[in-house]
């Protein structure tokens, strides 16, 4: 099993590397794969990260998984790009696990994929999502495939909840105990 997250410069960075690094300690397989044309992306907070792919050396066929972090990367990049509206789309087709955290899941409800599912996301980033149900309370929500999760605040259990999905819950909790998550 093997898994991407997709990167584009101003990247929300807990909610993308705090993922990256539960998921890596449960011993699941993740590529970070940039869709700028450069592996150097600066995150929001103005950090510089090296993704480890870009979109144009990977086959897709090889990831069985999908995690796009939020920030104003969503924004300026995802909600306008047709890489990541074909990534999300491959994923949603084969019926893939995709994770979406904060303004991310705006990405997934521009082109339908939340239509009759429940969700969360960032406040106010439920108004691009076309059908589907927002659940303005919620932090993470799983429905079926799709785990959707509401901001920066809520990437330990958005992680746990993919551990979960991926390998099993006693993984998951064996995580959030190796790091004293409560």
């Amino acid at each position: 099993m093997k898994g991407m997250m997709l990167f584009a410069d101003s990247f929300e960075d807990i909610e993308a590397l705090g993922t990256l690094d539960l998921i890596r300690r449960a011993k699941i397989d993740i590529d970070t794969v940039s869709i700028t044309g450069k592996k150097e992306i600066l995150t929001q907070s103005k950090v510089y990260v090296l993704a480890d792919k870009l979109i144009e050396e990977i086959n897709l066929d090889e990831y069985d998984f999908l995690i796009i972090p939020g920030g104003a990367a969503v924004m300026k990049t995802h909600l306008n790009s047709p890489i990541t509206e074909s990534v999300a789309l491959y994923f949603y087709k084969k019926h893939a696990l995709i994770g979406c955290i904060c303004a991310a899941p705006s990405i997934l409800g521009k082109y339908g994929m939340l239509e009759d599912k429940e969700y969360t996301c960032f406040p106010s980033f439920e108004k691009l999502v076309v059908g589907g149900t927002y659940l303005s309370d919620a932090s993470v929500v799983v429905a079926d495939n799709i785990i959707t999760s509401k901001a920066a605040g809520t990437t330990f259990d958005f992680a746990y909840e993919i551990i979960k999905y991926l390998k099993s819950e006693s993984i998951a909790n064996h995580i959030k105990e190796a790091v004293f998550y409560r």
